[in-house]
């Protein structure tokens, strides 16, 4: 919807689809330029880090996965259930 005094009704373009076409531009840039912060991290190469990356994807990994993701369809039923009871 555009307003007829709004710039955008001036200039042909609809509000909406402008406010789309910047959110689809500029996320990506952000994201682009906001992972840069990651390689600056002096923990991330330590001994620490290594650590910890060993214990998470460790042998264990796939059994955490399930564990955590089993939860997932419980959500998805009560969502569900609460959509269909509620005006």
């Amino acid at each position: 919807m555009v307003w007829k005094g709004s710039a955008a009704a001036e200039h042909g373009q609809p509000a909406a689809s402008l406010r789309r076409a910047l959110v689809v531009v500029a996320g990506p840039v952000v994201a682009m330029f906001g992972a840069s912060q990651a390689f600056a991290c002096t923990l991330c190469h330590s001994r620490t880090a290594q650590d910890v990356r060993a214990a998470v994807f460790g042998p264990d990994f796939w059994d955490n996965v399930a564990a955590m993701s089993a939860v997932v369809p419980a959500l998805v039923l009560a969502v569900v259930l609460v959509r269909r009871i509620s005006p």
